[in-house]
């Protein structure tokens, strides 16, 4: 299998391959708004390559295995740093989910009277670089007094949620407003033959019961991604929670932690 992994750092119109070059990456995700974080380091880049890295620049990283890779973070470069480890030259990227565009960008409108959260959200979002992946609430609700917001679209989004008793999730460049305890996108099957690696171990968290599981690298999973485990310990539907994408030496893996979806 190893011959066959695959990494993507795309910046500008340069795009770097491993295994051509050697690389290390950690990229996390968890359920929140914050968006999701991560570091990428690439050895003995050409000058020129690394001359192109600046702060703030959208970059995408893509993993998977030849012929399915797909985007672990579209993102900007909060930091970059190069230096030298003995004979190699380490060039250490940490991203972010479009940090700037998701934390800093502000509101200043006032929405009349009838307005859904629907709405006054899609209009936010179009403030920002962000894409709507989803808006699934139990209810809507209409302003009927009409809305006002002064603030940063962040700030903004997550009074929407809390007024729509959801919960607002980044990932991937795309807004979500989905209620607490659901799941979004496919549902991805995860057992011995798919890549899961060994049996998952149970935890709590929070209170709640939850399982730490961990499986090839599988760019499909993400917090809130819905996974059909098959294994010795656990078989049924389970929510992701949090988790990273790893690649270091050896070890190219997605590790998540859980908790039973559903009835």
């Amino acid at each position: 299998m190893a011959f066959m992994q695959r990494a993507e750092l795309i910046v500008d119109d340069k795009t770097i391959q491993y295994p051509d070059l050697d690389m290390e990456f950690e990229v996390n995700f968890k359920d929140d708004s914050e968006g999701n974080t991560g570091y990428c380091r690439i050895y003995n880049l050409a000058n020129s390559t690394v001359n192109m890295f600046e702060k703030n620049k959208h970059v995408t990283l893509k993993a998977g295995y030849e012929g399915d890779v797909g985007t672990l973070l579209p993102g900007v470069i909060e930091s970059f740093h190069t230096r030298y480890e003995q004979v190699d030259k380490e060039t250490e990227l940490i991203l972010a989910d479009a940090t700037d565009d998701w934390l800093n960008a502000t509101v200043n409108r006032t929405w009349k009277e009838g307005k859904t959260g629907q709405e006054v959200a899609e209009d936010i979002i179009d403030l920002t670089r962000l894409d709507l992946g989803e808006f699934s609430p139990e209810d809507d609700i209409t302003y009927e007094k009409g809305k006002k917001f002064a603030t940063t679209c962040k700030k903004a989004l997550e009074e929407i949620a809390t007024d729509i008793d959801s919960k607002l999730h980044v990932r991937r460049g795309r807004i979500y407003f989905i209620t607490p305890e659901k799941g979004v996108e496919e549902v991805v099957l995860l057992n011995s033959d798919t890549g899961l690696i060994s049996s998952p171990e149970p935890g709590t968290k929070d209170g709640k019961k939850i399982w730490d599981v961990q499986s090839l690298l599988n760019y499909r999973i993400w917090a809130d991604s819905i996974v059909r485990i098959e294994s010795k310990t656990i078989t049924g539907l389970y929510r992701v929670i949090d988790g990273q994408h790893v690649l270091s030496g050896n070890d190219f893996l997605t590790e998540m932690e859980v908790e039973k979806y559903g009835a």
